[in-house]
This record gives structure tokens, C-alpha cells and sequence, in this order.
């Protein structure tokens, strides 16, 4: 195991990060998250987004290769409170070892750097989302479970009792399934669903996939809305501002070192439309929500973890509230890949959700959005 290049406290997260090179094979063996979270292996740097009808699991890409430059592109158009345990604090060294072993990575800002790179870099680091010898961007996939909260249904406030998401940030997709009851005690039930292009609710994850089970309902009004809600999340947000930074799609901008994707693709002519001033000790980057033409999100860091992520979409504001920043994987299986514990989302001063975490599973878990059929036809696609 490597020792990072820092004085500080990394080399316990190098440590907890060993245990990466058995992330695929643990997750497939588990039996902890059912349904479409069965184990899917990284898909390496530049790699084409999935088709949204979902494929096999790829083979996983050699883990600390070095990466590829000169793949710029034109510059991607606006398209379409305090952190509380988990890893270590940065002290001008990188994040966990792991699969490439014997190296302390390809980039170490300096420890009181505050250029866009080295904060980019950081935020993502300290999240746990950089893996192998060569620290690359390699969280593809998420499944959230909440202990509680609270969702606004028809204006009526709603107590949860189910709230799990399921992400997939490459093709992309973002499954909410919600079940929660009125002071009356009547229930209410959806699941949310985008992939790529299409938006539509179910009554059950995975509807119509199989002839006869399940009803799938159209609902493009709330593609807008649901993508906001992806690339504003913890790690959507993250992923969001690599991707402007880096002139790419999110689905072209990960899969390795930050830092080195930045340098290559500035050295091909590529320009950055995302933006850094500090404001005290609080990092503020501004950057374009994929997917979603002419909105901007704008992410408050408190130590490299967002205190809030806020998106302006004409003249509707979303703020994304964000606290309790821990390691909420299984305790069997913590890996220091940090996730917020409390998530508070409102829209024009109005709070929609409210959640809580409970367990999250954050490796490379399988998790597709097939689109039905009749989704499909609906759009006329």
C-alpha cells in the first residue's frame, strides 16, 4: 500500500481505499441492495454513454492507466453546514490508493492551492470519488435509501415511508421511488424515472419492461425538473463542474484524474464555462447543468463539501441543501465515499423534500433505466 505524499491524514484513507480492488466482485456476491443493483464493473475515460436500453455490464478498465490527452472538443453549451466525519482533511496530498497501487497518484495540489484544477480536484477527492494509483473520477452509479422525510405532493405535505434513488451518471439516468402518507392517512406512490431524453413515472420500478407488469405513464413536463435534480445532487454536482471545466459532456468527462483531464484538454484549445471565486474560506464554483439549456448551478464548499448547490433556471430557483457529510455504505462495507445525510431541496423559498440518509451503496453497482416502449412511441421516438 502506497503512503500518500501529504503529512496530514491520508494515509488512513489510502488504507480504507485497499479494499477498492474488491468493490465489483463484493457488490455482485452481495444480497444488500436488490432489484437493478447487482454489480457493474467502470467503464474507462471517454467511453460513449450507455444506450438508455440498457446493456450488459463492460468489462472494467485497467485500473491506474494512464490517461489519454488531446480530446477536446468544442466547449460544452449550457445544454439541454459544516462536513461531519468521513475522510481526512487534505493537507496538499491526493486521495485513497487502491487498484494501481505504488504511486501517490497524478496530481497533488499544493496545500493552500485555490486554482480552479486543484479545487476541482479536491472536491472530488474528498468525496471518495477518486480511485486507483491514478486517483480517476470513477463513481458511475448510486443507490440511496432514506431513513425519513418529508415530500410536497400536490402542495400537501406527504411523510415518507420509502424514498430510495437509483442513479446512473453516464447515460444518464435518476429513479426516485416514493411512498409516503398523508395526515389523513391516505398513501401516495410514484416512481420517477429519466433516462437519457425521456422522463415518465411508474408504479413500479422497471414498469412494462415485462409485457403485462406494471404501468409506465409519459411525463416529459418533468425531464427539466429531474435533470436539475441529478446534476445538482452530491455527486452529480461534482461531476457537473468537471464537465464545464473540461469543455465535455459529464458522460466523456470522468473515468479519470481530474486534474489531468483539465490539463489535457485545456493544452487541445478546449475552454472552461465553469467558474471560481472564494468567498472567506468558502469556495464558490459556478457551472452549467447538463442538459438543460441556459441554467447554472452555483456550489458553496465548506472544505471542499457542498454546503448547498443552487440552480437558476429563468426565473425559477432551486437550492439543494446539503449536511451530515458521512460514509453511509453499509458498516460491513465502508469505504470512505462520502454522501450527505441530509438533503433539504426547495424551489422559490417553497421546501419540497426533505430526506435523511439511512445506507447508500456508492461502488460500481448495476443500475440501468430501460425506457418502455410505449414511453418511447409517446415521444415519437
Amino acid at each position: 500500500m502506497c503512503e500518500r505524499r501529504s503529512s496530514g491524514p491520508p494515509k488512513r484513507a489510502a488504507r480504507r481505499w485497499g479494499a477498492t480492488g474488491v468493490i465489483a466482485l463484493a457488490v455482485a456476491m452481495s444480497p444488500m441492495m436488490s432489484d437493478l443493483a447487482l454489480g457493474q464493473a467502470p467503464q474507462g475515460r471517454g467511453a460513449a454513454p450507455q444506450a438508455p436500453t440498457g446493456t450488459a455490464p463492460q468489462a472494467p478498465a485497467g485500473a491506474g492507466q494512464a490517461p489519454a490527452g488531446g480530446r477536446a472538443g468544442a466547449p460544452q453549451a449550457p445544454a439541454g453546514g459544516a462536513p461531519q466525519g468521513g475522510r481526512a482533511g487534505r493537507a496538499g496530498g491526493g486521495g485513497g490508493g487502491g487498484l494501481g497501487g505504488g504511486n501517490a497518484g497524478a496530481f497533488t495540489p499544493a496545500a493552500d492551492a485555490k486554482d480552479l484544477k486543484s479545487v476541482l480536484f479536491n472536491w472530488a477527492w474528498r468525496m471518495g470519488m477518486l480511485r486507483s494509483g491514478a486517483e480517476s473520477e470513477l463513481v458511475k452509479t448510486l443507490d440511496y435509501h432514506a431513513a425519513g422525510g418529508t415530500i410536497q405532493v400536490s402542495g400537501q405535505p406527504c411523510t415518507l415511508t420509502k424514498y430510495r434513488v437509483q442513479a446512473n451518471y453516464q447515460i444518464p439516468g435518476w429513479r426516485t421511488q416514493i411512498e409516503c402518507a398523508f395526515k389523513d392517512k391516505k398513501t401516495y406512490k410514484n416512481v420517477e424515472t429519466l433516462s437519457g431524453d425521456f422522463a415518465w413515472d411508474e408504479d413500479r420500478p422497471g414498469a412494462e419492461l415485462v409485457a403485462g407488469e406494471g404501468k409506465a405513464t409519459p411525463n416529459q413536463a418533468a425531464l427539466i425538473e429531474r435533470r436539475i435534480r441529478l446534476w445538482a445532487s452530491p455527486h452529480g454536482a461534482v461531476k457537473a463542474a468537471i464537465a464545464g471545466a473540461a469543455g465535455l459532456p459529464p458522460s466523456e468527462s470522468f473515468g479519470e484524474n481530474p486534474a489531468t483531464l483539465l490539463d489535457n484538454q485545456a493544452k487541445a484549445g478546449a475552454k472552461s464555462t465553469t467558474t471560481l471565486e472564494w468567498q472567506g474560506e468558502k469556495a464558490v464554483l459556478t457551472f452549467p447543468v447538463p442538459g438543460v439549456p441556459g441554467a447554472t448551478a452555483v456550489a458553496t464548499l465548506t472544505n471542499y463539501l457542498p454546503d448547498s448547490v443552487v440552480v437558476t433556471n429563468g426565473a425559477d430557483k432551486t437550492e439543494f441543501i446539503y449536511g451530515k457529510w458521512a460514509d453511509w455504505n453499509n458498516p460491513l462495507f465502508k469505504i470512505d465515499a462520502l454522501y450527505a445525510g441530509t438533503i433539504v431541496e426547495r424551489k422559490n423559498g417553497m421546501v419540497l423534500r426533505t430526506v435523511n440518509a439511512k445506507v447508500t451503496e456508492i461502488g460500481q453497482i448495476y443500475v440501468i433505466m430501460p425506457v418502455p416502449e410505449s414511453v418511447r412511441k409517446a415521444a415519437g421516438k
